[in-house]
């Protein structure tokens, strides 16, 4: 293992178990670290204990500074970078209205398992290995989405690539940009033919709902739907693509998987818990210096909370490395804790059971046949390049 010293959580792959013998390592020195992300100076936040009292610490790490700074120029204003409370309660209750749990339970009723079994067929007519990182892992949140919002199946690809260049903002400004003007002339007339004639669908529930008198306007729309594509697509894909990893190659998952349906969503949350695919998340501290858990702070530094960190802490959790169906799954902060919570952890857990479900049921033969292209890279978006599998 490299010295702590030498790491950089954003420039590092850290394929595999690397990644968790590196938190550990942290971890086990101190719940918080002097580290670097991005050749940065920074902070990394690896014990259980400490990242939930930093989530719930609105004061000193402000949610929505890294929005501001990393993301907000290609989306638009959201329930992210809102600060005031009561603001940000209004429209989280008028923009999330597909991340609900009653709705979730109705969209998978309404062809979450019909688009599934779409791309496993696509699979099955193929010959050789298949790449399912390729042929379902990313195909598949997409075509959730695009189910979701009602918009055309046709325009799978261009969703995920739009996705890609809001997230690299910072890296790619230029391209995100010119991508925020598309995917907003691409919406406009969706949302007027939805205003004149709404559907059953989430464009149709954005442009109708109101909450204490207030509806969404036309821009407040387009930037919930530039944040949905790439924080419900490529999260999801990531999770996926960690999902079928763990199946694949952790004792006899897949097998229980595959003789009982009924454990998919214990895979899910062991997976979830496991290998989080949002491993670390850049965060900002506020505009002053702070002392947290005895380390002294300095104002608008990059904090990295790092989730994967806390979900193997065996203060926590027993046997943290170990992937265990049988694990009580409460308790995992993957999807983060206080009013910033993921809203979209719902849908996010249903897709991922479905899209096991069906690919455990029609092709419970397959198996990976290339480990090493197979293992999890990366922190803030971790997830495999590539699955190769037979079968």
């Amino acid at each position: 293992m490299r010295e702590l010293s030498q790491v950089d959580f954003a420039l590092d792959e850290m394929p595999g178990n690397e990644l968790h013998e590196v938190l550990r390592a942290f971890r086990e020195t101190a719940p918080v670290m002097p580290t670097r992300f991005l050749g940065l100076p920074a902070f990394v936040i690896t014990g259980y204990d400490a990242l939930a009292d930093a989530f719930a610490d609105t004061e000193r790490f402000p949610p929505h500074l890294m929005y501001e700074n990393a993301l907000e120029p290609a989306i638009g204003g959201s329930f992210i970078s809102m600060q005031d409370p009561e603001r940000h309660r209004v429209y989280r209750k008028l923009a999330t209205p597909a991340f609900r749990s009653r709705a979730v339970e109705n969209y998978e009723r309404s062809g979450l398992s019909a688009l599934a079994n779409e791309l496993v067929d696509e699979i099955a007519n193929r010959n050789g290995p298949v790449n399912l990182v390729e042929a379902y892992s990313s195909r598949y949140p997409y075509l959730v989405i695009s189910r979701l919002l009602g918009l055309p199946r046709e325009r799978e690809a261009s969703f995920h690539e739009w996705a890609l260049a809001l997230l690299r903002f910072r890296s790619q400004p230029d391209k995100a940009r010119r991508v925020y003007q598309e995917l907003t002339e691409f919406l406009t007339p969706v949302v007027d033919a939805r205003r004149r004639d709404p559907r059953d669908d989430v464009i149709s529930e954005l442009v109708q709902a109101t909450v204490e008198g207030r509806a969404l306007d036309d821009e407040e729309i387009y930037a919930h739907i530039r944040l949905l594509l790439p924080t419900g697509g490529e999260t999801t894909h990531g999770s996926l693509g960690n999902l079928l990893y763990s199946c694949f190659t952790q004792e006899g998952v897949w097998k229980s998987v595959c003789a009982d349906p009924a454990r998919a969503g214990d895979a899910v949350e062991e997976t979830l818990r496991w290998e989080t695919p949002i491993a670390v998340l850049p965060r900002m501290s506020c505009n002053r210096d702070i002392e947290f858990y005895g380390v002294k702070i300095p104002a608008d530094a990059w904090v990295l909370f790092a989730m994967a960190g806390a979900n193997r802490d065996p203060a926590y959790f027993p046997d943290p490395d170990r992937f265990d169906l049988d694990r009580d799954p409460r308790g995992t902060l993957t999807f983060g804790r206080g009013i910033k919570a993921c809203p979209g952890m719902h849908l996010a857990r249903k897709n991922l059971s479905v899209a096991l479900e069906v690919l455990a049921a029609r092709k419970p033969d397959l198996r990976l046949v290339d480990l090493e292209k197979a293992l999890p890279r990366r922190t803030v978006l971790r997830t495999p390049d590539a699955l190769w599998v037979e079968g």
